[in-house]
């Protein structure tokens, strides 16, 4: 059951990379517009991920520099590519989905890694 997840969270990565460049190459320029944006917020978002290769930093200043930077370009990206009417209501909704799917993904993350750090110890405390 956990390779069928994992291969499915795999395929709408892949079918949306897919989509999005196809849109950035073969649509009209509004969608090639919102292509390139929702592209790049991925790589924003990815760049901001980097943050955890620093062990200077605690897991809370890495998680809230991570945060941090993707809501503002999230918030930025999104009001050029005018996504959604910047609304006061509206804000607060489209920044509660985003922190909510940002928390969902982190923990998933962060189990993986606790998951694979105790594996390791596992075999360190072998030799």
């Amino acid at each position: 059951m956990k390779n069928i997840i994992k291969n499915c969270v795999l395929a709408v990565g892949m079918s949306s990379t897919l989509y999005l460049l196809s849109g950035s190459i073969f649509a009209d320029s509004e969608v090639r517009k919102n292509s390139l944006l929702v592209l790049g917020l991925g790589v924003l978002i990815g760049l901001f991920s980097s943050v955890y290769e620093n062990n200077k930093l605690s897991l809370l200043a890495k998680t809230g520099i991570q945060l941090s930077g993707g809501y503002a370009s999230f918030l930025l990206l999104a009001y050029i590519g005018t996504w959604f009417p910047f609304q006061i209501g509206i804000i607060i909704t489209a920044s509660l989905l985003f922190i909510i799917i940002f928390l969902a993904i982190w923990t998933v993350f962060y189990f993986i890694e606790k998951k694979e750090l105790e594996k390791l110890n596992q075999k360190l405390d072998k030799m």
